[in-house]
């Protein structure tokens, strides 16, 4: 290491004493003496190496030593040696004296506790050393001590008093647009944010406030440390909301972040999060994703309003491209975790977005579509205005065929897809325009990432309104044809959404009759797919055989046995890739092609087969039982047998959920075929629901989702995707309430394990989504159960009244159906909540007070179940009051399923105890139930009919008096209904 001249040589000679050194050679091949001279050389020549390399190769030698000798105490000059250099007026021994505290940090950063204090203050001064030489190194040796550190409350105590010094030379570092020291900062934020987050406490506004000068710095820093910047805010957003929020960071990060969202890059807009290049993952997307984790993790009155200020003051800036491109793409990224906000702007707002389809720039065209796209998601806009569709599909129609820009095309179609299947029973006057283009795109041989979309729209669109493309089915046949026949690996996923296509015409209002002659065509396409050995022609196959046997239901004979044999075949498939996504070279050439979309193959895993797997197996079950229950034991046998082997084994939660949702379906039907035993299946399926509620099942654990565990320190602490793993308990939604309604009453007694299940996850640290599920679940087995679960009352109306204040609308309207079926079946458990009931739900009937109509309908049908059951106490006395309440709010426009309820029991106390009612309150339910026969819109014709007849029939003078006085055209329509 020293007499050699050659510095090869030298560093060499470094790295042959690291290997070989150890504790046993170095105390016995050397003396004290030699020891100690070996120690000081060390250090000489760390002083004195004419390279980094040679000095980085010392400073390794002297760090591994340092493992076992300072622990000891023997080598106390070590540490003199680094606060001397520390303080030298040599800017090369300030930076070594850095650089070697880096290299020491990992082996004995335990043995330098009592040294804290005084190396806080070296460090200190290193990092605003004049010289960025020495301020670098001082920036790594802290992000060394941060990784490194065993957390001890003088450890601690050390780097939180560093930040401010490292966000001055971060500070420095900017302006000197220096962005290799840039980067460490961000190395040393990450490890704070990350393991020692009680370092930040105090210093959390300054360190937003770096990030946020790093990341408007477009002229004077690259892409790379830009992002890093919005890296931490990200992990400060998603872990640590309620120190934002509290900071009041939230709307400053906003002000800043939402400009950002129409910066121009290359790669896709938003709704990608798993770009596989991260150069690829531009300031844009970074800047998106940020805002969609803030609206998700915060509450929506810290974001909302600086989002909606900031889009109407730039939608229409015609001077600004950028500005324009961010006012459209924020409103997309914000709806989701502010549904409830955007919706109440949603007559101002669509029209505004719906106008920048025919804007000048591309990526502001772009953006106006993917937002529309978002608002179908996640809104339900239809339901509050069923006419909203009317301001959207017609100017995507309009913009789509003319659009020239391949990745605004691709976003027109997604909100296309997403618009028509929200639109449902209205789609059909869309299927002309659709079939239109999707017809010119598969004759012109348009890009195949384009065909595969534009038949996934027109599947979307059959399935809601099949029955209106029937008329067409001579142009849009052949065309499937010629997809069906296409073999190219390139072109399979093409075929696979024709097959999606055809299954939707079959399935749909009169297929099995226009589609009767195709039948057998389709079904062997569908089954020639499995030759090719191709993911998603297996998944889109069992996908059309699920469809078929739903339509042809006893004419699906002929298919049974091998549409069964082929889904037993697909469940025993293990997840598995077609190709080695880590070999890039293969993965390259694999996926080029020559247009360029980067839409090549991809990994080929089986999940999503066995779902459609065990959707398909469900269906042909339930077409075997109608043809011959006998002859179907066997079958269903298995295929409950399938879903508990999926439960119990199946990593894969789709898979879980989709094999749930199945036995769902074969028990509904199986309450018709009694003859057909499957007790003890119904009891090992109630079990593993009980395993599914309780999360431990393999694919719960194996995910890391574990929502049963719940979150003690809050929302802010939780890295997983909870709402993800939900889709198992959505399975047992459906699947909970089919065994209830199976097995009766008896079933109460084995639901109190899965009550007590379902009640822990209503608790306050699990989701508004999970809360909201578990009241749906709750509310169909009580309906199922009747009078047996009642004592379900005093446990879940507590939990219910709370949540009629959530924020979430979805949780309010579960919260308070709940609150109603369970005031009407829970008896003497319930009415100890009778007059909370109504002091709650009285004012949200009221559209001043509650915005969500079909939350207001929701709060009118719960009082109205219990006016029919309060027979003392508080609310007694106030069931006139609570009568006005129902009164003053009918008819219901928002959600017409809560309507017949009220109606029926409206009408049955005309007729039934009409001498109960109030001469003002008579005249006003006739007055209403008149209405509701007249409108024809506001309830079922079943509904119309029983009003039609309750009122004809009526017997009170009252009744009689009042229907005498209304127009002729509704006593016409209360005749025709009675009739």
């Amino acid at each position: 290491m020293s007499a050699s001249d050659a510095e090869a040589v030298r560093t060499l000679a470094c790295v042959t004493v690291k290997r070989r050194c150890t504790p046993r050679a170095f105390a016995s091949r050397l003396t004290r003496g030699e020891r100690d001279e070996a120690k000081r050389a060390l250090l000489d020549r760390a002083m004195t190496a004419e390279s980094k390399a040679l000095r980085n190769a010392v400073l390794d030698v002297i760090a591994k030593i340092a493992r076992w000798t300072v622990p000891q105490g023997e080598w106390n000059e070590l540490l003199e040696f680094l606060g001397q250099c520390a303080s030298s007026p040599e800017t090369a021994h300030r930076a070594l004296a850095f650089k070697l505290f880096e290299s020491l940090t990992e082996t004995i950063v335990s043995s330098l506790s009592h040294h804290f204090k005084t190396l806080a203050g070296l460090f200190a001064n290193g990092l605003v050393d004049a010289h960025d030489e020495v301020r670098v190194s001082a920036l790594r040796a802290v992000g060394a001590l941060v990784a490194n550190a065993s957390g001890e409350p003088e450890e601690v105590a050390v780097i939180k008093s560093l930040v401010p010094h490292v966000l001055e030379a971060a500070k420095t570092a900017v302006s000197n647009e220096d962005e290799e020291s840039a980067s460490i900062v961000f190395e040393v934020l990450d490890a704070l944010t990350e393991s020692r987050t009680s370092a930040l406490s105090g210093h959390v506004p300054a360190v937003v406030g770096f990030c946020i000068q790093v990341a408007t710095a477009e002229r004077e820093l690259g892409t790379s440390a830009r992002r890093r910047a919005l890296d931490v805010l990200a992990y400060m957003a998603r872990h640590k909301p309620k120190a934002l929020t509290k900071s009041k960071l939230v709307e400053p990060m906003l002000a800043v972040l939402c400009p950002l969202c129409g910066e121009p890059k290359e790669a896709e807009l938003a709704g990608e999060d798993d770009l596989e290049d991260e150069d690829e993952v531009h300031i844009q997307t970074v800047a998106s994703q940020l805002i969609d984790i803030l609206a998700l993790k915060v509450p929506a009155k810290y974001v909302l309003p600086t989002v909606l200020s900031f889009a109407a003051a730039n939608i229409n800036n015609a001077s600004n491209d950028r500005l324009r491109h961010a006012a459209v793409a924020v409103l997309g990224v914000v709806t989701e975790g502010c549904a409830e906000g955007v919706r109440a702007h949603a007559s101002t707002i669509v029209p505004s977005v719906v106008g920048r389809l025919s804007d000048l720039n591309g990526p502001v065209r772009g953006a106006a579509a993917f937002t529309l796209g978002q608002f179908a998601e996640h809104l339900g806009l239809t339901l509050e205005d069923p006419d909203m569709h009317k301001q959207v599909l017609p100017s995507l129609f309009t913009a789509l065929p003319v659009e020239q820009v391949k990745s605004v095309q691709e976003r027109m179609m997604y909100a296309m897809d997403a618009w028509l299947e929200d639109v449902q029973d209205e789609v059909g006057v869309y299927v002309k325009p659709l079939l239109d283009i999707v017809l010119l795109a598969l004759d012109s041989g348009a890009k195949r990432h384009v065909r595969e979309m534009l038949l996934s729209a027109l599947a979307s669109a059959t399935a809601s309104s099949g029955d209106k493309v029937h008329p067409y089915l001579g142009e849009l046949l052949p065309r499937l044809d010629r997809c069906l026949s296409l073999t190219a690996d390139e072109e399979l996923n093409v075929r696979a959404r024709a097959l999606e296509v055809l299954g939707m015409l079959i399935s749909a209002e009169g297929g099995k009759e226009a589609m009767g002659p195709h039948v057998e065509n389709a079904m062997q396409a569908g089954l020639s797919g499995f030759e090719l050995d191709f993911a998603e022609l297996r998944e889109y196959a069992h996908g059309l055989f699920g469809e078929v046997a739903e339509a042809l239901k006893e004419d699906f004979d002929r298919y049974l046995a091998v549409c069964a044999q082929k889904a037993f075949a697909s469940l025993e498939l293990d997840d598995g890739i077609m190709f080695d996504s880590e070999d890039e070279a293969d993965r390259e050439e694999l996926d080029s092609d020559d247009d360029g979309d980067g839409d090549g193959m991809t990994d080929y895993m089986h999940e999503m087969v066995r779902v459609q797997a065990h959707l398909a197996l469900a269906q042909t079950t339930i077409a075997a039982l109608s043809i011959n229950p006998e002859g179907a034991k066997e079958l269903v046998n298995d295929s409950l047998s399938a879903t508990i082997r999926c439960v119990l084994e199946d990593e894969d939660r789709d898979a879980v959920a989709a094999s749930v949702e199945a036995a769902a379906l074969l028990v509904n039907i199986l309450k018709e075929h009694r003859g057909v035993d499957v007790s003890q299946h119904v009891i090992d399926l109630t079990a593993a629901s009980l395993e599914i509620l309780e999360g431990n099942t393999f694919c719960q654990v194996e995910d890391g989702y574990d929502s049963e565990e719940g979150d003690e320190e809050g929302d802010e602490d939780e890295d997983e995707d909870v709402e993800a793993g939900l889709v198992v308990i959505e399975a047992v939604a459906e699947l909970l309430p089919a065994l209830a309604m199976y097995m009766g009453e008896t079933f109460a007694t084995h639901f109190v394990p899965h009550f007590n299940a379902l009640m822990k996850r209503t608790e306050e640290n699990h989701t508004e989504t999970e809360r909201s599920l578990c009241y749906a679940t709750l509310v169909e087995v009580v309906r199922a159960v009747g009078a047996p679960a009642a004592g379900c009352a005093v446990v879940a109306l507590p939990r219910c009244l709370r949540d009629v204040a959530s924020l979430d609308v979805g949780l309010r309207r579960n919260s308070i159906y709940c609150i109603g079926i369970l005031a009407q079946i829970g008896g003497a458990s319930a009415i100890d909540f009778h007059g909370a009931i109504a002091e709650a739900l009285a004012p949200m009937t009221r559209a001043d007070r509650e915005s969500d109509g079909g939350v207001r309908d929701n709060a009118v049908g719960a009082i109205a179940r219990l006016l029919q059951v309060i027979d003392g106490g508080h609310a007694r006395e106030n069931a006139s009051a609570l009568l006005d309440v129902v009164l003053n709010a009918l008819p219901l426009r928002n959600d017409l399923e809560e309507g017949p309820d009220v109606y029926h029991w409206l009408a049955s106390t005309i007729t039934e105890n009409p001498t109960s009612l109030a001469d003002a309150a008579m005249t006003r339910i006739v007055g209403i139930l008149a209405e509701v026969v007249t409108d024809g819109a506001l309830a079922p014709i079943d509904t119309s009919r029983i009003l039609g007849i309750a009122l004809s029939r009526a017997e009170d003078q009252r009744v009689r008096a009042t229907l005498s006085s209304l127009p002729a055209q509704s006593q016409d329509a209360i005749r025709r209904a009675g009739a």
